[in-house]
């Protein structure tokens, strides 16, 4: 009996080990998409226009499908803030948290493809536009992709990190 219980220690044991080493699990730490966007929208430049969506919708693959192509299943969380009226306005936040940061290269780089797609849309159709997609940022944090373009972004990635800052 004695031996029984040792050999199952050691077999939970190894268990525990390899669930720990191979990094088994969410990488992901727990964001408010909500919270988040509140942070950012403030930055756009008609915050009352913008309309938000995010994987808390009834639909979250067709809404995510409009700005990446990332498998959904690698997605945690995810929103999109944009303008209501797109003509004359191009401000967009859009913020992918994935499940493994494995995958958050390419959540990054489906943002700026998204980003390149935007550009050539306003440059055939509002070419005013053009200047604040230019200055647009996509960049990373933890497992979070996220893309901002507005007249402002750097004040806008600033209180990006300031939200993190505070929690």
């Amino acid at each position: 009996m004695t031996a029984f219980k040792k050999l199952t220690a050691v077999i939970l044991s190894a268990v525990l080990l390899c669930g720990l080493f191979t990094g088994c699990g969410d990488d992901a730490e727990e964001i408010s998409m909500y919270d988040l966007n509140q942070a950012l929208v403030g930055f756009t430049g008609n915050p009352e226009d913008m309309k938000y969506a995010s994987s808390s919708d009834s639909n979250p693959q067709d809404l995510l499908a409009h700005v990446s192509n990332i498998e959904y299943g690698k997605v945690k969380a995810f929103f999109i803030t944009y303008a209501s009226n797109g003509t004359g306005n191009a401000d967009e936040i859009a913020a992918i948290q994935v499940k493994k940061k494995a995958d958050l290269n390419e959540a990054a780089e489906s943002l700026r493809k998204h980003l390149e797609t935007r550009k050539t849309l306003y440059a055939a159709y509002d070419k005013t536009q053009l200047p604040k997609l230019e200055k647009a940022k996509v960049f990373t944090r933890g497992t979070l992709a996220i893309l901002m373009v507005a007249d402002d972004s750097d004040k806008m990635e600033a209180a990006f990190y300031a939200f993190f800052k505070n929690k």
